[in-house]
C-alpha cells in the first residue's frame, strides 16, 4: 500500500499529542480564568443560555404512565413503546424517562450552575439547588425496565435489569455541579444527602458486576456506550464521596474504563462510528479529568484519547458534511449564519477534546472549521484553553484505517473541496449498516453520491430503507423489493459484521485506488471485488461480480445520487449516460443492463437530530440492473 504522506502526518499528530501532558484543571478554575479572556458577548451567550434553562422549570421524576409529559418528561421512543404490553410499558417508559431526565440534566446544572459562579446571581443558585434536592429522591438514578424494549420481554425474578445510562449523565450531573458550585453555596446537608444518593449508586454498580447482570457485562462488551456510563458513574461517585473509601469499587471502575479505551482501534478508530463515539468518548474525557485532577492519570494519558481526534477529524467532509456511516444521526452541519461556520460537528466534543488534553488538531478544528465552542459549561471553560496560544496543528488530508475499515480522502480544508469515502467492513463494527463497499463522493462542496443515512430508531421505514442495504451505494443480489418487509432489504445478506476487507494501492495528494472485497457478504456469492480510482476531478468504479454456475441471480446496484432533480438517462452505443446538475454517470457493463431511478427518503442532505420527527427527505436514486440472470458481471461507473 503507498499512502503519501498519511502515515507519517499522523504519526506526527500523535507523538506530538502524546508528548504534551498538561495538567488537568478544575472547572472552577478554568471558568475563572475564562472570565478574564472571553469577550463580554461570549460570556452573555452562555447567561442567555442558562436563563433559558432556568425558564424551563424543574425537571421532576413521575411515577406514573399517565403523567409522562409533566415537568419536562417524556417518551423517549414513543412508538416502539406503544407496542409493548401494558404491563410492561409503563415500566419502560419512566425507565426510558430517567436517562431523558438525567441526560439533560448533565448538560443543564452544570450551565446553571457555571451562570451562578460568573455572574452571582442569586436566582440560578437558588434554581442549581432546588434541582439537586429534587434529585435527592431519585434513588436509583436509573430505574428498572430499560431492557424491555421488546414485547413479551420481563424483568428478572429480583425486579434488576441493573445500573444503565442514566446512572452515568445522572451522577455526572451532580459531580460537575458540585465541582462548579462556589464553595460553601451548597448546603452541608444537601451535600450529604446527594453523596447518600452517590454511595447507594457505588453499591448498585459494583453489584451489577459481581452479579453479571446487564448484557453488556454477559457478553464482555467494553466498547458499547452502556459499559461505559455506568463505569462513568463508578469512578466519579467515588472521587466525590471519597476514592479512598471505595478503593476496590474505584479500581473496578479504573480497569473497566482501561478495558473500554483499550478495545478500540489503534489508530483512533471507535468500532461504533462518530455519532456513538462522540457519546461515548465524551464520557470517557469527563471520567479521565476527573481521574486526573485527583491525580490518576491512567485513563487521560491513554493512547486511545490521544489518537481520536486524527480520527475524528477525518469524518468532516467539503460542504459542511460529515462521514455518516454507521448509525451518524445526520450528515449536514447546521450553519449559525449563511456563509459562516457550522454549529453542529460535535462541537461540544470538541472542546471537550481540547480542555481535557490540550490536543492540537482539537484546537484547529474549533478555529479552523467550527463556529467555536458552544455556549455552556464546558464550552467557556475551552475559551481559557485555548487562550493559552498552544498549536493548532492540520490534520492529514486522507487515511486508510484498517479497523474503521474505511479509506477517506478530500484534496483540501476549503469547504468547497472534492472529498470522497469508501467503506469495508470489521468484525468488530457496532451500530453498523450492510454498508460495505459504499462509495461516497462530494465534488465542489456539492454532493453526488450519498448514502440515505440513519433515521431515528423508531422511523416505520428504519430497517427496509435505511438500516438495509439498499439505503447505501452497494450490491444487492435477487430481485426482491426493499419495500416487501420491514426487517430486510436483501435476503442474502446475513448479518451485519461481515469482514470486507480494503486493499489501498494508492493514496496521495492527487486521489487514491483502492479495493473492497465483498464476497463475503452474500450466501451463494463466489466473489464481489469493488475497484475504486478517483481524483479531484473524477471517480471510476469497477464491480466484478462472480456467482456459482448454478445459481445465476439478477444482479443490483444503487447508487444514491446528492439531487431531487430526475436526471436525463440515455443510451449512446454499449454506454448509458445519466446526466443532472451536478454530474454525469456513464455505465458500461459486460451484460445487458437495465437504468431506472426512484425516489428514496434520507437523512444526508438536509439538516436533522435524534429529535427530528420532519416529513423524509426525498433524493433519487440510480438503480442499475442486469436484463436477465447472469453468473459473471463487470459494471464500471464513472463519474465525472
Amino acid at each position: 500500500m503507498h499512502v503519501e504522506g498519511n502515515a507519517t502526518g499522523i504519526e506526527s499528530a500523535r507523538r506530538r499529542s502524546i508528548d504534551t501532558v498538561m495538567p488537568a484543571l478544575g472547572w472552577g478554575k478554568l471558568l475563572d480564568r475564562s472570565l478574564r479572556v472571553s469577550p463580554a458577548a461570549v460570556v452573555e451567550g452562555v447567561l442567555g443560555a442558562a436563563r433559558d434553562a432556568a425558564g424551563k422549570g424543574l425537571i421532576r421524576r413521575v411515577y406514573r404512565l399517565g403523567d409522562i409529559g409533566k415537568h419536562r418528561t417524556k417518551d423517549s421512543l414513543p412508538e416502539m413503546s406503544g407496542l409493548l404490553e401494558d404491563e410492561i410499558r409503563q415500566t419502560f417508559v419512566l425507565a426510558m424517562s430517567d436517562w431523558g431526565a438525567c441526560g439533560g440534566l448533565a448538560e443543564e446544572l452544570p450551565l446553571l450552575a457555571t451562570a451562578f459562579r460568573i455572574s452571582g446571581d442569586a436566582a440560578f443558585g437558588r434554581r442549581v439547588l432546588d434541582q439537586l434536592e429534587e434529585m435527592t429522591s431519585w434513588s436509583p438514578l436509573q430505574r428498572p425496565g430499560w431492557t424491555l424494549y421488546l414485547p413479551g420481554s420481563r424483568l428478572p425474578p429480583d425486579g434488576k435489569d441493573g445500573t444503565w445510562l442514566a446512572t452515568g449523565t445522572g451522577i455526572r450531573a451532580i459531580a460537575d455541579t458540585l465541582e462548579i458550585m462556589p464553595a460553601g453555596s451548597v448546603p452541608a446537608e444537601l451535600v450529604a444527602r446527594l453523596h447518600g444518593l452517590l454511595e447507594r449508586e457505588i453499591a448498585d454498580i459494583v453489584d451489577d458486576w459481581r452479579a453479571r447482570r446487564s448484557w453488556f457485562i454477559q457478553a464482555d462488551n467494553p466498547i458499547t456506550n452502556q459499559w461505559v456510563l455506568p463505569t462513568e458513574g463508578l469512578i466519579r461517585a467515588c472521587l466525590v464521596t471519597g476514592a479512598g473509601r471505595h478503593a476496590d469499587a474505584y479500581e473496578l471502575g479504573v480497569a473497566n474504563l482501561l478495558r473500554a479505551l483499550g478495545a478500540h482501534g489503534a489508530a483512533g478508530e471507535f468500532e461504533e462510528g462518530m455519532s456513538y463515539a462522540g457519546f461515548t468518548v465524551t464520557s470517557m474525557l469527563h471520567t479521565a479529568r476527573a481521574m486526573a485532577l485527583a491525580g490518576d492519570r491512567r485513563a487521560l494519558d491513554h493512547p486511545f484519547l490521544r489518537r481520536f481526534p486524527v480520527w475524528a477529524a477525518h469524518h468532516f467532509q467539503p460542504g459542511h458534511f460529515m462521514i455518516n456511516c454507521f448509525d451518524h444521526f445526520g450528515s449536514l452541519m447546521p450553519l449559525k449564519s449563511p456563509g459562516g461556520r457550522p454549529t453542529g460537528g460535535f462541537a461540544a466534543l470538541w472542546s471537550l477534546l481540547a480542555t481535557c488534553t490540550h490536543d492540537a488538531v482539537a484546537r484547529w478544528v474549533l478555529r479552523e472549521v467550527l463556529d467555536g465552542p458552544p455556549a455552556d459549561a464546558v464550552g467557556l471553560a475551552c475559551r481559557a484553553v485555548l487562550s493559552d496560544g498552544g498549536e493548532a496543528q492540520q490534520p492529514p488530508l486522507f487515511a486508510a484505517y484498517e479497523r474503521a475499515t474505511r479509506v477517506n480522502w478530500r484534496d483540501s480544508w476549503a469547504d468547497d473541496a472534492t472529498g470522497v469515502w469508501v467503506r469495508g467492513g470489521h468484525a468488530t463494527d457496532q451500530h453498523d449498516h450492510p454498508d460495505r463497499g459504499h462509495v461516497n463522493l462530494i465534488r465542489r462542496g456539492r454532493p453526488i453520491l450519498i448514502e440515505a443515512g440513519t433515521a431515528y430508531y423508531d422511523h416505520p421505514r428504519f430497517a427496509p430503507l435505511f438500516g438495509a442495504g439498499c439505503g447505501h451505494n452497494v450490491l444487492q443480489l435477487g430481485t426482491v423489493s426493499p419495500f416487501a418487509a420491514k426487517t430486510d432489504c436483501e435476503p442474502g445478506w446475513q448479518k451485519l459484521r461481515t469482514v470486507a476487507p480494503i486493499a489501498t494501492h494508492r493514496l496521495d495528494a492527487a486521489g487514491g485506488h483502492a479495493t473492497v472485497d465483498g464476497s463475503k457478504c452474500y450466501d451463494g456469492l463466489e466473489s464481489w471485488q469493488r475497484e475504486v480510482w478517483w481524483s479531484a476531478r473524477e471517480l471510476n468504479v469497477i464491480d466484478r461480480v462472480s456467482l456459482p454456475p448454478d445459481r445465476p441471480e439478477i444482479v443490483l446496484f444503487r447508487w444514491h445520487l446528492g439531487t431531487s432533480e430526475p436526471p436525463g438517462i440515455e443510451r449512446a452505443g454499449d454506454e448509458t449516460i445519466v446526466r443532472w446538475p451536478g454530474a454525469i454517470i456513464t455505465l458500461r457493463a459486460s451484460v445487458p443492463v437495465r437504468v431506472e431511478t426512484e425516489m428514496y427518503p434520507d437523512f444526508t442532505l438536509t439538516y436533522c437530530d435524534w429529535e427530528d420527527r420532519s416529513p423524509d427527505h426525498l433524493h433519487v436514486c440510480l438503480i442499475v440492473r442486469t436484463a436477465e440472470v447472469a453468473g459473471a458481471v463487470e459494471i464500471g461507473t464513472k463519474v465525472v
